[in-house]
């Protein structure tokens, strides 16, 4: 297993720690974790330390691609799984863009030397992959793959991350404690945004939306329950601007009890620019928020639009945002929407996850080696 980290924070890390000790639980695997940073207490995981060249900056990701490959090769493994872009591998789960793609759509400026050694081993990684099965963590990032490199080589399937369905599940009492402990009424309709960046997540753009449902219905606010690191002092400024400062809390980072916060909300609002995923829809699901997005982000593979919840270009005005939280607010609507979305979730376990995984190094190694 090839990791650039394991166990830590990031939707990513999450996903290589699940699917791993799942499948160690089942004894059929010996798994060797190769990284430069983990958190594990396992015993029967063994972990591998890939140095980290900390400069240039722009050759670390060469370096780790180079080291791991180079560190794998004496070994005699059945299968080699990646997480990470890199030279060759059995597997490939792809959690990020091309790099070119993200340098050209959504950094929008010209390749530095560190990009283009990001755009230089993801083109080894897929020329090298006739052999190989490629996990994309959505419909959505397996086209952006196609438009960058065109024909894709080998084998690919969509495997969506998973949720903790018992632990996101709704609890009433959290409710009531998140609400009072951050002075929401306790009757209050509340988007809960849930984010480490809160630019390209669309922060901005759900503020405006919010504060055009204020001046609509100014008897029935919508309040927006911000989680997550960010520049807040900026935003705080904005609603102060926007005229709804009173209507939303900045709760800064949760590291522990984020499920909470799922809890204490009604719907779940992440109107990214660009997201290969998000996660955070997905946990909002199990907890039965149904889910405002956009059509640039990953998860829209789980949510359709006026069933699960909403999906929103990723350009929509302030007024189109504000209509779909008024929709959304209706007793009928957001208990036929909690329930379907709720659904969803419960058919994106990590466990289903875990087994999806678990078929694709059957059909691997049944194939061979590279």
């Amino acid at each position: 297993m090839l990791a650039e980290k394991y166990g830590l924070a990031g939707g990513s890390e999450r996903f290589v720690k699940e699917v791993t000790e799942r499948l160690a639980d089942t004894g059929r695997y010996e798994f060797h974790v190769f990284a430069t940073q983990w958190v594990c207490t396992r015993t029967d995981i063994v972990f591998h330390r890939v140095p980290r060249l900390k400069f240039p900056r722009f050759l670390r990701p060469w370096s780790f691609a180079w080291l791991s490959q180079r560190m794998i090769a004496g070994e005699n493994f059945d299968l080699v799984h990646s997480h990470w872009p890199t030279f060759r591998a059995d597997v490939f789960s792809t959690h990020g863009a091309p790099h070119a793609h993200w340098v050209s759509h959504v950094l929008k400026r010209r390749p530095t030397l560190f990009d283009r050694m990001m755009m230089a081993i993801d083109r080894r990684m897929i020329d090298g992959g006739a052999r190989s099965t490629f996990m994309p963590v959505s419909g959505f990032l397996q086209q952006r793959f196609a438009e960058v490199f065109g024909d894709l080589p080998g084998s690919w399937r969509v495997v969506h991350p998973g949720v903790d369905v018992q632990r996101f599940g709704r609890d009433p009492s959290a409710r009531m404690q998140i609400r009072r402990q951050h002075g929401i009424p306790d009757n209050a309709f509340v988007a809960l945004f849930v984010g480490m960046n809160f630019e390209t997540k669309g922060l901005e753009r759900l503020m405006r939306g919010v504060a055009a449902c204020a001046a609509g219905s100014p008897d029935e606010p919508v309040h927006l329950l911000v989680v997550g690191r960010g520049n807040i002092p900026r935003y705080r400024q904005l609603a102060r601007e926007l005229g709804i400062e009173r209507f939303v809390v900045f709760a800064g980072a949760q590291k522990e009890g984020i499920e909470r916060y799922y809890s204490a909300a009604d719907v779940l609002a992440m109107l990214s620019s660009f997201e290969t995923f998000c996660m955070a829809v997905l946990e909002g699901m199990a907890a039965g928020l149904p889910a405002l997005i956009t059509d640039r982000m990953g998860v829209r593979d789980l949510v359709r639009d006026g069933v699960e919840g909403h999906v929103l270009p990723s350009e929509a005005d302030p007024a189109t945002v504000a209509a779909c939280l008024r929709r959304m607010r209706e007793p009928a609507t957001m208990a036929r929407m909690s329930s379907a979305a709720r659904s969803v979730a419960l058919q994106h376990t990590w466990s289903r996850v875990a087994e999806a995984v678990d078929a694709a190094y059957i059909e691997a190694m049944a194939r061979g080696r590279w």
